[in-house]
């Protein structure tokens, strides 16, 4: 069976209190704290999302102590099937440059040769931390601003879940950005070029167009979606799904669960 859920957002919690809502689990990023996360686990299980911001696996070393023991701590409080973070950027540092997407400048771009094999590195050290947990690495949203340089390429980011040998979060609404924003056309074309027998965990919402790019702004999941997502479920062995969306409401939120259902009832239909 495939899961859904939601991650942690004002109306989620409302709702869940109202009992307007139901999901299989709650995903929580590590930045929202012990606090949210105790919350989140009085209503359903829990995922836990990244180390924390400042964690990137293209970095010459991200394991700081006090990260990493807020890490553990986090994980030690729930019982997670896997663990999950993004694949890594291009540029040490970069942040965000603007709301949707992150920079760098370009003396702080990252040699390929350097950038990749930090991110194995850094990945295979991750899964030793990890022991016994497996994990996911997620792909990213391409936009020309040194940040996302090498690794939302196709093949790139095969090869380093290959050498990393890992499963794969895909973010759906990342893989249309960069389908777009490369120009690839249809986003299939794009999915089908990642490693999609290693995906256990999809993320979804509705990635917005303004015209000359796509951005990553967490729109709602609308009736745009159902299909790519069915179509999605039905190509790969995903095991949950997340609405990854900023849901102002909870009527937004219940519609929003209902279509990401029927898109996956769709998808194991296909299968």
């Amino acid at each position: 069976m495939i899961t859904v859920g939601a991650t942690v957002t004002p109306a989620l919690f409302t709702a869940l209190d109202s009992g307007a809502v139901q999901v299989d689990f709650i995903k929580v990023d590590a930045d929202k704290g012990l606090a949210v996360t105790r919350r989140a686990l009085a209503h359903a299980p829990v995922l836990i999302h990244d180390v924390a911001y400042t964690f990137w696996l293209n970095y010459a070393d991200p394991f700081v102590p006090e990260t990493m023991h807020n890490a553990r701590e986090l994980l030690n409080t729930v019982n997670c099937p896997w663990f999950s973070t993004g694949i890594g950027a291009s540029a040490e540092p970069q942040g965000h440059t603007l709301e949707y997407w992150r920079g760098a400048d370009a003396e702080q771009l990252q040699p390929r040769e350097r950038c990749l094999a930090n991110i194995v590195g850094n990945g295979l050290r991750l899964k030793a931390w990890l022991s016994r947990m497996p994990l996911l690495l997620e792909n990213y949203n391409y936009h020309p601003t040194n940040a996302y340089e090498y690794i939302c390429e196709p093949d790139t980011f095969s090869q380093l879940i290959r050498a990393i040998d890992c499963g794969v979060l895909l973010d759906l609404a990342h893989a249309q950005i960069s389908a777009f924003n490369l120009q690839w056309g249809d986003p299939r074309l794009y999915l089908d070029a990642l490693p999609l027998d290693r995906v256990r965990e999809i993320h979804v919402n509705h990635p917005f167009n303004d015209g000359t790019q796509m951005l990553d702004r967490h729109f709602p999941f609308d009736e745009s979606e159902v299909a790519l997502l069915a179509w999605t479920v039905a190509n790969t062995p995903v095991e949950a799904v997340t609405l990854e969306s900023g849901s102002p409401d909870v009527a937004t939120l219940q519609h929003e669960l209902a279509l990401v259902r029927q898109a996956v009832a769709n998808g194991q239909a296909q299968r």
